[in-house]
């Protein structure tokens, strides 16, 4: 009895220890199940991610085609000047758009191009495809990768609408490799082994980690049969005799999808690798990895909000000046004049036209028109307090609002300033133009006119001030309301 009363201490820590190190070895293999569990969820969930950012930029790069075919006149004569002209405006002005533009007619014949980046895919070439059958649909189309000059450029399809009827179509190209979207994609890393890619809807890489086999199909067959279907998720495959791991999700747009790969043994390798030193590292490495998805996660979202700032932007504000628009206007005018009606306060209109603004346009073209509009812009900014706003309505008419007026000489004199400054010359390679600004100014006392009204008052005010011998002002007075109410 006494002997086993010594030993069985001994035996007690024994079997306690090796219970101990049985339940440690089953809860860790369980762990490491969970763990690779989840750690596939994350990066399904990642992808998932990913591919929001990338219809994003999808439907913000149709977006930019599609506001330069709804604004302005078209010719559609093949060969056109002005219509060239545009063409070439929009390339030089657009963000995303690096490779080329062509105006092409319902029946794919072009009617005029601008590429001074090389040639542009023919007609005939099959890439064109998807974006042929969703402009069918009514949808604006993507391409797939094609080849032009060695270079792989992906071409983005909106109509051209007269009488709310299609007549041809505008047709932007990019180069991928060297695309807002590349950049993305470059930074995304996944470590030694892991590359991230964007496929179109033949399975050819748009952008990738290092550039890797951009306008080639991805050799992962399984992944793009997935794509195909609409389906998101996991799975493994062989690279040329090396397993790898697939994460992929749909764009939900054009037929494109997200993928990333890594080899197996990347990524599952420090999950799998149990021993309590391995473990160790794990922590360190989950550690890592949690700082790296923290980093990606926020440049995610960042990207994300930028797409949507810039999407509400462009709502919102004219393309050209940045300035705001005819819709920006009037929920400023609108919300100004509430407050001015709850404070007491004066609302004042100040309505622009510029002088001798169309032989400017017809001698040196649209392309100096434009710069000309755009310093006009900038003078009349100038000439403002902050807090006071510019809009443009379109062509050579902008608007300025002018908040908490503290008498009619305050307007007057911001009406001077704007004479002053538009009036003053302006020189473009070499080249010296002179405008000039006629200014009808409103003011509503008290918030007690509508947007409309206020709006029409100071028109009607700029137009007697052209009839007066332009660059002037005129203020709206009782003889032009006598006048517009016997008009009326």
């Amino acid at each position: 009895m006494g002997v086993l009363r010594r030993i069985a201490p001994l035996v007690a820590s024994i079997v306690l220890v090796i219970a101990t190190g049985t339940l440690g070895v089953v809860l860790t293999r369980r762990a490491n199940d969970k763990a690779e569990r989840t750690h596939a969820r994350d990066r399904e969930n990642m992808q998932t991610t990913l591919a929001g950012l990338g219809k994003q930029y999808l439907l913000f790069s149709a977006k930019e085609p599609y506001d330069f075919a709804a604004t302005g006149t078209w010719s559609l004569a093949p060969g056109d000047g002005a219509d060239r002209d545009r063409l070439t405006a929009f390339l030089a002005h657009s963000a995303l758009f690096n490779y080329g533009v062509a105006l092409v007619g319902l029946d794919t014949k072009p009617l005029n191009l601008y590429a001074p980046a090389g040639p542009v895919p023919p007609p005939t070439d099959p890439g064109y495809a998807p974006m042929i059958t969703a402009l069918k649909s009514g949808q604006p189309g993507v391409s797939s990768v094609m080849v032009a000059g060695g270079a792989p450029v992906v071409a983005v399809g909106v109509p051209v609408m007269v009488a709310n009827q299609p007549k041809a179509l505008i047709v932007a190209y990019l180069r991928t490799d060297r695309s807002p979207l590349q950049t993305y994609v470059d930074q995304l890393h996944y470590g030694r082994t892991g590359r991230a890619y964007v496929v179109d809807s033949a399975g050819r890489v748009v952008a990738s980690t290092g550039g890797v086999g951009i306008g080639t199909p991805l050799p992962a067959g399984a992944v793009l049969d997935a794509l195909r279907r609409g389906r998101s998720g996991l799975l493994t495959y062989d690279d040329a005799g090396v397993p790898r791991v697939a994460t992929f999700a749909p764009l939900g747009q054009a037929g494109w999808g997200a993928v990333t790969t890594q080899t197996v043994a990347e990524f599952y390798g420090p999950i799998r690798s149990g021993h309590l030193r391995i473990q160790l590292a794990l922590v360190a490495l989950l550690a890592l990895a949690a700082i790296t998805i923290g980093v990606l996660g926020y440049k995610r979202e960042t990207a994300r909000r930028r797409f949507q700032e810039a999407l509400a932007h462009q709502a919102t504000h004219d393309v050209l000046t940045g300035l705001a628009n005819r819709a920006l206007l009037y929920e400023h005018l609108a919300s100004e004049l509430a407050q001015a009606r709850r404070h007491g306060r004066d609302v004042a209109v100040l309505y622009v036209d510029l002088d001798r603004f169309k032989p400017i346009n017809d001698q040196l073209g649209h392309e100096a028109g434009d710069a000309v509009l755009v310093e006009v812009a900038a003078r009349l900014v100038s000439s403002i307090r902050a807090g006071d706003l510019v809009a443009r309505l379109g062509g050579d008419e902008f608007v300025i609002v002018l908040h908490d007026v503290a008498s009619d000489d305050a307007a007057t004199e911001v009406a001077e300033r704007v004479v002053a400054a538009v009036g003053r010359e302006f020189v473009r390679a070499g080249t010296a133009m002179r405008t000039g600004a006629s200014v009808g100014i409103a003011v509503s006392r008290g918030g007690g006119s509508d947007a409309e009204a206020l709006l029409r008052d100071a028109d009607l005010a700029m137009y007697k001030a052209k009839d007066g011998g332009r660059h002037r002002w005129v203020a709206f007075d009782d003889e032009l309301r006598s006048s517009r109410r016997s008009s009326v």
